[in-house]
């Protein structure tokens, strides 16, 4: 079974690369090279020193340590090193599910979450996200797989204090497998990281990635956290896949995770700058209902006013205003688009300015 088009990506492909004001990304506004370098403090020379061999299939030792590091009572063998998110889920998903299998995950969701396991021939069991409540609808003992990805993509929900104990209830009772997928963990607005479900138990799953965090989509560095004996399995199947990683995208991902804390703290104040701007101005901002602060990560759903089409509006505000946004319906939602608040303070404010001036015609209504 071929998987359907990824919605969100044919719409990405078409646009992020030449608006000026880019609010449909789900990550921060890439860095280059030489910025990178010069944070870092990498010389040409040292840059200059790394091997092109292969990695190690696994990822290199140094990385897997400074990720277990990440995580309570996580040891580096319990850390595989992919390319993105996307190949860690790839993989797991063909590890751990057969057809007929249950998945269970809040929606509306990230395309791949479920399409790779429609395509494996599963079931899926949709939950409305609500503030994570009722966690417990997520497992169910005719559940196979339960995924929780938070920060939430597209709404930015994230899970609250008071739920974290309930959510460790469900699973010690839970039968199945739980993933938890944490693109978002180094955006916490209140902790130096947002709370992690690896290890919680053997049968539970995590995976995590700098690339949206630090504004380094291109290094395409991902990772799976769990079980020892499947994570060898997963280690066996990427090599039919990417194999291993590129060298230099390690390196640097080494030396980001190292001086992570210095390197988000400004990254952090300016996505909330632009939380800030856009929440003193989604008042005057033409077609939107109504508007929620991600608790987390970077992005947000906004609601639009009854009758709005959300792909035309989001091609009105292409065209009018020079902004990208994701409509809802490459979420399989209608009524709402997604935000992002990764472009710099400075691009951002101006784009909010020029979208107060948006004329919404009658035809973009149903």
């Amino acid at each position: 079974m071929i998987p359907r088009d990824f919605f969100i990506e044919e719409r990405l492909e078409k646009y992020r690369l030449s608006v000026s004001c880019n609010l449909g990304e789900s990550g921060l506004r890439n860095f280059t090279l030489g910025e990178i370098l010069n944070q870092l403090k990498i010389s040409n020379e040292e840059l200059g020193k790394i091997s092109l061999a292969d990695s190690p299939n696994n990822g290199r030792e140094d990385l897997r340590i400074e990720i277990a590091n990440l995580y309570e009572n996580i040891s580096p063998d319990q850390v595989l090193i992919t390319t993105g998110t996307s190949e860690a889920l790839y993989v797991l998903f063909h590890l751990l599910l057969e057809k007929g299998d249950i998945v269970s995950l809040f929606t509306p969701a990230f395309q791949a979450l479920y399409e790779i396991p429609i395509q494996l021939g599963t079931k899926v069991k949709e939950v409305e996200v609500r503030n994570f409540l009722p966690i417990q609808d997520l497992f169910s003992q005719d559940v196979k797989l339960a995924i929780l990805n938070h920060p939430h993509n597209p709404t930015g929900i994230g899970i609250k204090e008071d739920e974290i104990k309930t959510l460790k209830d469900s699973i010690t009772s839970f039968s199945g497998y739980t993933l938890f997928d944490e693109h978002y963990r180094f955006l916490d607005y209140h902790n130096d990281l947002s709370f992690s479900g690896a290890g919680l138990n053997g049968k539970t799953f995590a995976t995590g990635s700098i690339t949206k965090c630090f504004g380094v989509t291109g290094l395409r560095i991902g990772w799976l956290i769990g079980d020892k004996d499947i994570l060898s399995k997963a280690r066996s199947f990427k090599d039919y896949l990417t194999h291993t990683v590129n060298p230099i995208s390690e390196f640097l991902a080494l030396e980001l995770l190292r001086n992570r804390k210095e390197f988000v703290t400004p990254i952090k104040k300016a996505i909330q700058e632009c939380i800030h701007y856009f929440s003193e101005n989604v008042k005057h901002l033409p077609g939107l209902d109504s508007f929620r602060p991600p608790d987390g990560g970077l992005v947000s759903f906004v609601k639009l006013k009854e009758g709005i089409l959300s792909e035309k509006y989001a091609d009105e505000l292409l065209i009018q205003c020079d902004i990208f946004v994701l409509p809802g319906a490459n979420f399989e939602r209608e009524g709402f688009i997604r935000i992002g608040f990764g472009e710099t303070p400075e691009r951002f404010k101006a784009g909010i300015e020029r979208w107060r001036h948006l004329k919404i015609t009658t035809d973009e209504h149903r």
